[in-house]
């Protein structure tokens, strides 16, 4: 996530990737994961909407794993969005 600006398209690009692949093969934590992720970037470019989309998904499929804590912390992180 640290990258500059110019590179937003290429991690876009990988974090769809790791969204398929964790979709294709079931691993719904690192699928959560990785719309945490694409959430953080979605933020850096100011597209909060989105942003918000991406965490809400990311709740619901920590409520499917039921990490009560991780969705406390993305709740929180989604209403600073």
């Amino acid at each position: 996530m640290n990258v500059n600006s110019q590179y937003f398209s290429e991690a876009e690009k990988w974090i769809n990737k790791a969204i398929e692949a964790n979709r294709r093969i079931g691993n719904i934590w690192w699928l959560a994961e990785d719309y945490v992720l694409y959430a953080n970037l979605l933020k850096r470019k100011g597209d909060h909407l989105d942003a918000r989309k991406k965490m809400s998904k990311a709740i619901e499929i920590y409520k499917k794993c039921e990490a009560d804590g991780w969705i406390e912390k993305t709740e929180k992180d989604l209403s600073l969005v």
